[in-house]
Parts: structure tokens; sequence; C-alpha cells
């Protein structure tokens, strides 16, 4: 594996040049919003260009991109769930206003375009990552529309329409950036396809380990649960006022985590060793669910 301590100090760097650069950008250099994250996300995307044989500069690229949407969408998150905390600072809407934030998260999304069609790689590539920047955007906003028009009281196809929901907002986050670097590999259609989807599930099994830390009032960084408040769709909340499986959710839930990541994992058994490796050393920790949790009383059990 790459080292992962100087590659993502590299990537820090990188994406505090991006913010210096910027009139505006320039005044949010301070704001630990931006920088006390786990930097998951380049990470994985650094290690999986690093298990697909990538030059560290074209992935350390995409790496950035990844991180700008991300934080983008952080940001607009907030706002829509009046969210005051992240990673233990106060939100940029919080501190600057719902306005101003909207207009952050719009332009780290135009940074993130930017950062890809500057890209030193061939022309052909660039014009993929634009397309799959602009998917992943449609379906991060889908999911969010998705999130919000939730049906919290329906008893038919929870898991479903959970997963529909969660592969959209969440999934394809996870994916962009492994979809970026297929391209670079030159992977064929069938195994990019297979490779996006593993990955997609993983990031649906870690939004159910988010969903957990929320329910249980676990959350790292906020002092007070947020989903079952903002009425948003938390898989524990939806399951545990559910007849069906009201009984037995957690077990119900953590057998279906479980499915997830047996899927993911099964997907990536032709790909390198390295890949699988990275997954079962990095990813499956990062994402796997608190059974602590199952003993403590919730903060909050109702809209």
């Amino acid at each position: 594996m790459v080292n992962e301590q100087q590659s993502l100090s590299r990537l820090n760097k990188r994406l505090r040049v991006c913010f210096s650069e910027d009139d505006n950008l320039r005044n949010l250099l301070d704001e630990q919003y931006f920088w006390s994250g786990q930097g998951f996300r380049g990470m994985l995307c650094l290690e999986v260009g690093n298990c697909l044989d990538i030059d560290p500069k074209i992935a350390t690229e995409v790496a950035l991109f990844t991180e700008l949407l991300h934080n983008a969408s952080l940001v607009h998150d907030d706002i829509i769930d009046r969210d005051e905390q992240r990673r233990g600072h106060p939100t940029i809407w919080k501190k600057y206003g719902p306005s101003k934030a909207i207009l952050i998260g719009d332009l780290l999304i135009a940074k993130a375009f930017e950062i890809a069609m500057s890209s030193q790689t061939n022309s052909s590539i660039k014009v993929k990552w634009s397309s799959l920047l602009s998917q992943t955007v449609l379906h991060a906003v889908k999911g969010a529309m998705n999130e919000l028009d939730f049906d919290l009281f329906s008893e038919s196809k929870v898991f479903n329409r959970y997963y529909d929901m969660a592969t959209l907002k969440t999934g394809s986050l996870f994916a962009l950036p492994v979809g970026c670097l297929a391209s670079v590999a030159s992977m064929n259609p069938k195994d990019t396809l297979t490779l996006t989807k593993s990955f997609s599930d993983l990031a649906v099994a870690y939004q159910i380990r988010d969903d957990q830390a929320d329910f249980y009032g676990n959350k790292h960084g906020r002092n007070i649960t947020s989903d079952i408040s903002n009425g948003r769709p938390n898989l524990y909340h939806l399951l545990s006022t559910n007849a069906s499986h009201s009984s037995d959710f957690e077990q119900d839930i953590a057998s279906y985590h479980s499915r997830l990541v047996s899927n993911a994992t099964d997907g990536l058994t032709t790909f390198d060793k390295s890949l699988r490796e990275f997954v079962d050393q990095r990813v499956l920790p990062f994402i796997q669910l608190d059974s602590s949790l199952a003993q403590k009383p919730r903060l909050r059990a109702t809209v």
C-alpha cells in the first residue's frame, strides 16, 4: 500500500492550494470544518489508484476533485437538515448564513469540474471524468430529493426503498473516484461496472453505520441526533417503528448490512489481490456496525 500519511498530506496541501487560489474560498482556509475530516474518500482514491497501478499524480487529481465534491455535498446537506455542527465545528450555513453556504457549495462543485478538466491527463480521459462528475451530481441530487420525499410511515419494502435512495446519494460519491480511476486504467465496461457497484454497496453499508451512530447519539463531532428530529429516513428509526421489524430490528439491519458487504466483497474476487486486501484492511473496519450500541439508550425514538 502507498504511504497513507504522506499521500494524504500531499492531497491536503493540494486542497489548500485550491482554496488559496480562489478569492472566495481563500477566506475559508482556517475553517476546520473542511480540514478536520478523516479524509477517507481521498485515501480510498489513492489506494485504489495504487492497486490499479495508476500514476500517483493522476490519482491525486481524482482524489482532489472527489474531496471537493464531497465537501460541497456536506455543505448543502447541512443547510437542508439545519444541522449546526459537523466534525465538532459549526456548519458553514450556521456561521455564514444559508445564502452564502449555498454559494460556497456551488463553488466547490464548480472547482471539482475545473480540477478535472485542467488535469495533465489526455483529453478523452478528461471528457470521461466530466461525464462521471455530472452523473454523480445528478444522482446525488436525486438521492437527496428522494430522502426529502421518503415516506417514513410506509411499511412496504423498507430495505429496497432505502437501498435505492442511499445508492443515489451516498453510493454515487464512493463510486465516482473508482469509475474515474478505472477509465485511466482502460478497464473494460463489465469490470468497471462490477468494481463501481461493489464500492457503491460498501457506501450504502457505510450509510447504515452512520445511521446507527446518529440513532444512538454516538455520532462523532455532533452532540445531538439529527436524522430523527429532521424526519430523515434513518434505517434504524424506520425499522424500529415498523411493525414487521420492530421486535428484532437491530438484528434485521445487521443481517442486511452483512449481505451488502458480502455481495460487495464477492464482486472484488476477480480483481488484484492488493485491492481485496485494501478493502479488507481499511474499508471494512470503517463501515462495520458497532454491536455495543444495541445496549445503549437512544437519545430520541420519535419524530
